[in-house]
């Protein structure tokens, strides 16, 4: 068997550390809907509710 190439090798870092970005977007993206939805949303959408209803 030959040995991978140091491109190859590269090519395997480069998506390791593009899906470590992905994923660390992913989860800011999912804390600040998650954030919005419990602060802001229910006071938006529901303002004369009891806030537990609108969360």
């Amino acid at each position: 068997m030959s040995q991978p190439t140091t491109a190859r090798q590269g090519g395997i870092g480069r998506v390791v550390g593009a899906s470590l970005i992905g994923t660390t977007i992913e989860w800011y993206d999912f804390f600040l809907y998650g954030s919005a939805a419990a602060l802001v949303f229910n006071k938006l959408f529901f303002p004369t509710a009891d806030p537990l209803v609108g969360t």
